[in-house]
């Protein structure tokens, strides 16, 4: 790669010469002779990546490159699912740089997507630690849609359960995002499932705007979250377990990704580090059954176990009404 004073990491460089210079994603950050702050931050993250994984800034910088960026006048959906798509893969970026940044002990080694020989399955990141082998699998759901048609209803449905039965509330109502969290699980336990002999942990990472109940309310509300007992995902009437899974984390992280490449103020200035002062906490969803996470793990991503929160913003529920203050006036 090509280094120099405004590009010191070479990947604006790198990201140019693979998008051939016609205008994509990040082809603002990466400009020559004028990288942003979000480009040098990003470019800093795949630097990060490939000191302890070579060969992974290689890998990001591609698939960023791979994100095609279609105008909104040309096709407005092809917009949104490209933008998505690149925050999914920021994601990847940003996950994978706070895991490897790690201190480990020595004699840990990394993987990106290796293949699980029994499933065919590949996790995103593999960490071998010498007495455990931990097993992440990284996703971000859809969000544009989603966030308009909130900002736009008046009654939300975080869960399933009776309510969801009246057919007054659900037609102004959001409704649950299980589905979305079912098929991150699904994902999951299939790459992780018997990946090896080894005594391991399998995580599930799931970026969520500033409504962390939507996700903690499908995944551990006790009447009907995916990881109880109580699940309402059942197989031949019994309930689908995701052994593999020991839990997921949910990382308050997804409006500061969205924001960053659009140079909007976010809460933090460097997009691809968690935790901090200032910071919101991240939740911890154990599976059922599942204990504590490992303290070294749940400081890597600044977690908190769901049974120790008590924000409204965090904790499960059954039904939330908006007020517009504004309108109310």
């Amino acid at each position: 790669m090509t280094n120099d004073a405004a590009d010191p990491t070479g990947y604006a460089a790198r990201y140019r010469a693979l998008t051939k210079d016609t205008r994509q994603w990040l082809s603002y950050h990466f400009a020559e002779g004028r990288v942003t702050p979000f480009g040098h931050r990003l470019a800093k993250a795949l630097a990060a990546c490939d000191a302890r994984l070579p060969g992974a800034g290689e890998r990001f910088v591609r698939e960023l490159a791979e994100t095609r960026y279609i105008p909104t006048k040309d096709d407005p959906d092809a917009w949104k699912q490209g933008y998505e798509q690149l925050v999914q893969k920021l994601a990847e970026v940003l996950v994978t740089r706070v895991v490897v940044d790690a201190d480990w002990p020595a004699g840990t080694t990394f993987a990106i997507e290796p293949t699980n020989p029994a499933t065919g399955g590949r996790p995103d990141l593999v960490v071998d630690a010498p007495s455990r082998q931990w097993l992440f699998e990284i996703k971000c759901p859809s969000f544009v849609k989603h966030q308009e048609q909130r900002a736009s209803r008046g009654q939300q449905l975080p869960v399933r359960g009776p309510l969801g039965a009246d057919a007054a509330i659900r037609a102004d109502a959001t409704l649950p995002r299980d589905n979305t969290l079912k098929d991150f699980l699904v994902s999951a336990e299939n790459k992780f499932r018997d990946f090896s002999t080894e005594p391991r942990t399998g995580i599930l990472v799931v970026l969520w705007d500033g409504y962390v109940f939507e996700a903690t309310s499908a995944l551990s509300h006790e009447e009907a979250g995916l990881l109880t007992a109580k699940s309402w995902h059942l197989d031949a009437g019994n309930r689908v377990p995701f052994d593999a899974v020991d839990g997921v984390i949910i990382l308050n992280h997804l409006e500061i990704l969205k924001l960053a490449p659009q140079e909007q103020r976010t809460r933090r200035d460097d997009p691809f580090t968690i935790g901090g002062y200032d910071q919101p906490p991240n939740v911890w969803c154990p599976n059922l059954g599942g204990g504590e996470l490992d303290p070294f793990v749940a400081g890597i991503f600044d977690a908190t176990p769901l049974g120790n929160m008590v924000a409204g913003d965090y904790t499960p529920k059954d039904y939330v009404m908006w007020i517009d203050l504004d309108r109310e006036r």
